[in-house]
């Protein structure tokens, strides 16, 4: 089995998370073992797996795995589910959404169904004689009762427990306020787990507990991908029981690209490459990028030069998009609103853009980081571009979006690869981008299916898209090349660089085999 270990899997996804299920898609269509991987809790992990496309055996989550919830069938829970005392009142609020239950004048609990359909039981909250909110309790989407939580007299959570669907008390962990008042875990407990019970002192000794115990329910020779190495690699790394283990690099490893040899490490890798001789073997997404890492810290440790991406037979099926169809001058970048993917410039670049090419429009795809998309806009409104740069939340039909588009722009400092990039050349739109390590290098064919530009050079960014929107020829040409350009990645060319993992994996096995036969 193969396993894609990640913290959590949200209805906003990274690219880390289409990265997974790209790789999942191709792991399945090829008929070999894999699933996703995740740590956190989520009372709609399923709904969001549904969302996605996927399917509950796609996924291992944490909590489900001692939840014995897996594969838990989704079932209604109703108000009347409830059972509530006979002598207590129900009384409807005004939202029509939710209910208050007292005792005479005194308020006993807030029951609150889920949206959208409000039909479901999703909360209640038990008040007591005081009006002092005690405990709360959360149902999963799935239809039981899933999270209890207790508070303290200052309204602060200060125990947590986690129960399976037959009501048996999985987990729990206890809150405390540290020497500068906040409140913090204080231990992380599995209760009854095969008849013993486990503490840790942290989430990643947690971790590594579950991946042992999935490790060991698994009785395969089974290969752990850490896709999240700063929040994951300590737990793998420290795994009691044998398994192949692989770092998958998603991003630039160094901070300062241009200086492989002497540039500091990127803070998310720096436990994952100072501890490489653990691994069994490093991905990159590019070739270049392996080269760098060999330079600097040579080849003992199996680097393997492996896609991130991967254009399915369904899209390269697809026939290409009438030119004609798209909405002249439309302008994508297809990115979460970040600082280290410079929207910022793109937005300087689009105001010398619209001067000299008065059809183009900009409209930034992504969900934002922080505050950074409220920065942004109120960039885009100083610059009085306010009717010709829109900004829209994360979308699962992104197709669409480069289906009517005529030019992505990606002015990142550094990417480890760019789906973005891909995508957008999948669907035969010219790209143009700052020449960054390493993914736009590798992905654009400066002058055929795109350009590349100096980093963080705006004036070359407007210039080249400018000249771009103004050659409708050229842009139809460099449509055909990007079409041509995802074949690189097709889903029969990517698995067959996989093969190389694969021998690696049987390798392995062997030898332990080997070694635990003397």
């Amino acid at each position: 089995m193969y396993y894609f270990i990640n913290t959590s899997f949200n209805q906003k996804k990274s690219g880390i998370e289409h990265a997974q299920m790209k790789r999942l898609a191709l792991f399945k269509n090829h008929g070999a073992a894999a699933q996703i991987v995740t740590r956190f809790f989520s009372l709609t992990l399923h709904k969001t797996l549904q969302d996605a496309g996927l399917v509950d055996t796609d996924m291992v989550n944490l909590f489900d795995f001692f939840q014995d919830s897996l594969t838990f069938k989704k079932r209604s829970f109703k108000l009347a589910d409830l059972a509530l005392n006979a002598n207590l009142q129900v009384i409807p609020n005004d939202d029509g959404h939710s209910y208050l239950v007292k005792d005479g004048a005194r308020l006993v609990q807030r029951i609150r169904l889920r949206a959208p359909e409000y039909t479901d039981v999703e909360t209640i909250w038990t008040f007591d004689r005081y009006n002092k909110l005690v405990k709360s309790q959360w149902w999963d989407w799935r239809g039981f009762m899933a999270l209890e939580q207790w508070y303290d007299v200052d309204g602060q959570v200060t125990v947590e427990l986690v129960f399976a669907p037959s009501g048996k008390q999985i987990y729990q962990t206890f809150h405390t306020k540290d020497q500068h008042g906040k409140l913090v875990n204080s231990l992380y407990r599995i209760n009854d787990w095969h008849g013993h019970e486990y503490s840790f002192t942290g989430e990643q000794a947690l971790m590594r507990f579950f991946l042992d115990e999935l490790n060991k329910a698994n009785r395969q020779k089974n290969v752990f991908v850490a896709d999240r190495a700063f929040e994951l690699s300590w737990s793998l790394l420290n795994m009691k029981t044998r398994a192949f283990k692989l770092l998958h690099l998603h991003a630039n490893h160094l901070n300062n690209p241009n200086n492989p040899v002497t540039a500091n490490l990127n803070y998310n890798y720096e436990y994952a490459i100072k501890n490489r001789h653990s691994w069994q073997g490093i991905i990159v997404p590019t070739q270049q990028q392996r080269e760098d890492l060999i330079t600097r810290w040579g080849d003992q440790v199996p680097i393997y030069t492996l896609p991130v991406g991967v254009v399915s037979r369904q899209t390269l099926a697809a026939p290409p998009v009438p030119w004609n169809t798209r909405h002249v001058g439309q302008i994508i970048m297809v990115a979460r609103l970040s600082p280290e993917k410079q929207q910022e410039k793109v937005i300087a670049a689009f105001e010398q853009i619209h001067q000299r090419a008065p059809q183009a429009r900009l409209a930034f795809w992504g969900y934002a980081n922080g505050q950074e998309g409220t920065r942004l806009k109120k960039l885009v409104t100083k610059k009085k571009l306010r009717n010709l740069v829109t900004f829209h939340d994360y979308t699962r039909d992104i197709a669409a979006v480069y289906n009517q588009a005529q030019i992505l722009v990606l002015a990142s400092r550094s990417e480890g690869f760019s789906l973005a990039i891909l995508e957008a050349q999948s669907h035969g739109l010219p790209c143009v981008s700052f020449a960054a390590k390493y993914g736009p290098q590798d992905l654009i064919s400066d002058g055929v299916d795109g350009y590349l530009v100096p980093v963080n050079d705006i004036s070359a960014l407007a210039n080249t898209v400018v000249r771009l929107l103004n050659d409708d020829d050229k842009m139809q040409q460099f449509s055909h090349n990007a079409y041509l350009a995802a074949k690189r990645f097709s889903e029969d060319t990517v698995w067959t660089k996989w093969q190389v993992v694969f021998q690696a994996v049987q390798r392995f096995y062997k030898t332990c085999g080997q070694k635990s036969s003397r």
